[in-house]
């Protein structure tokens, strides 16, 4: 299970990295792809959602992409595996991937010889859920599939114990800045809404979900500016408790943290445990995050110095009038944030998969402009 992977250090054979995701604005995938470019790695990016939309006829209609789901992730199994022959890489790295077979995981690390691993960004045990707004596993052998790779990275720690119990090779690896698309904006603070034509004191960012609706409601004195996909109908207007806005992507959504007096980060059901993409987002844009409290999130950005966070939802409308109350604070959050969050990219995260893996750091050799061969 561990073939490829190991203590002693090797060099790459040939300096390049086979990435599978999405690589659309502010994806996961990209922003690992630019980290390992930065540290000098080719890469090749396989974009599977194209691959998907390219195998099915009725690719546009969701109730038809669901019932052809199966047959469209077979045809895209086998050209991946076509792909990875003819790059031969000296490392495979799929971001969730659900679509991969655990026959064609264990096949294609067997011909390959390279360690083939796997960053799982979501909760590998939340199972098969049908409402599309929810996160879901997507398929019932999702561990079995994950026993598969020479390694599973993950974003919890206790996830991590509980894969392990269960036969999977799983490491801690969290989230990361992208600093192509969170970086502190030198100016005022104030986020001034064209949209609205007012000033928003408090934002979020991210899809509706059940979980997050309801820690959102508790907010009654104050209004949050929401920017994302599927919230309740009645904050899109101006009469709304909250302000519900078209969703954003990439360096945009850094852009908002940065000029925000206060910035939530609601942790899901699912992630409660640990630290999610915002955690790291916020602060690498010089944001003042106030988000629900964790051991891990504090770990990384210290209470009251980096972050600000409440420990059940009836707590949010003091912890942003604290903050709204003190230029002070939000200051030296701000500052203190921008500073451990340089410490914190992908750079570093591809380099800790590398030595993960028992392969060499390369010399950096990235000539500062993202690109690598896509398939």
């Amino acid at each position: 299970m561990t073939m490829g992977c190991g203590r002693n250090s090797l060099p790459m054979a040939n300096n390049k990295v086979f990435i599978i995701g999405t690589f659309g604005a502010g994806a996961l995938p990209e922003s690992y792809a630019r980290g390992f470019e930065r540290i000098g790695v080719e890469v090749v990016r396989y974009d599977f959602e194209r691959a998907l939309m390219r195998a099915g006829r009725f690719t546009g209609n969701r109730i038809l992409r669901r019932l052809s789901r199966s047959a469209r992730w077979n045809v895209v199994n086998r050209e991946m595996e076509e792909i990875v022959r003819r790059t031969r890489p000296a490392l495979i790295f799929g971001v969730k991937c659900t679509f991969l077979h655990s026959e064609t995981v264990e096949r294609i690390r067997k011909f390959a010889g390279v360690p083939f691993v796997n960053h799982y960004p979501d909760h590998p045990y939340i199972g098969i859920r049908w409402d599309p707004r929810e996160a879901s596993a997507l398929r019932r052998d999702l561990i079995e599939v994950l026993r598969q790779y020479s390694i599973v990275f993950m974003w919890e720690r206790s996830l991590v114990g509980r894969l392990q119990q269960d036969g999977v090779e799983a490491k801690y690896l969290p989230f990361a800045v992208d600093p192509e698309l969170s970086r502190p904006k030198p100016g005022d603070e104030g986020l001034h809404c064209e949209a609205c034509d007012i000033t928003h004191d408090v934002a979020f960012v991210a899809t509706y979900s059940r979980f997050r609706c309801t820690e959102i409601r508790e907010v009654s004195r104050h209004r949050v500016a929401i920017w994302g996909n599927n919230w309740p109908r009645k904050w899109s207007t101006r009469a709304g408790q909250h302000r519900v806005h078209a969703p954003v992507w990439g360096s945009s959504v850094g852009e908002i943290y940065a000029k925000a007096a206060v910035s939530l980060n609601v942790l899901n059901a699912e992630n409660l445990g640990g630290p999610n993409m915002r955690t790291f987002e916020i602060p690498g844009s010089g944001g003042v995050m106030l988000a629900r409290y964790s051991t891990a999130q504090d770990e990384f950005f210290p209470e009251n110095e980096a972050a600000v966070y409440y420990r059940s939802p009836a707590e949010i409308d003091d912890k942003i009038e604290m903050l709204l109350g003190d230029c002070e604070l939000r200051a030296r959050i701000r500052r203190n944030a921008t500073k451990l969050s340089a410490e914190q990219t992908y750079d570093v995260r591809a380099a800790q998969v590398l030595r993960d893996c028992g392969l060499k750091i390369p010399a950096n050799t990235f000539s500062g402009q993202p690109g690598g061969l896509r398939v």
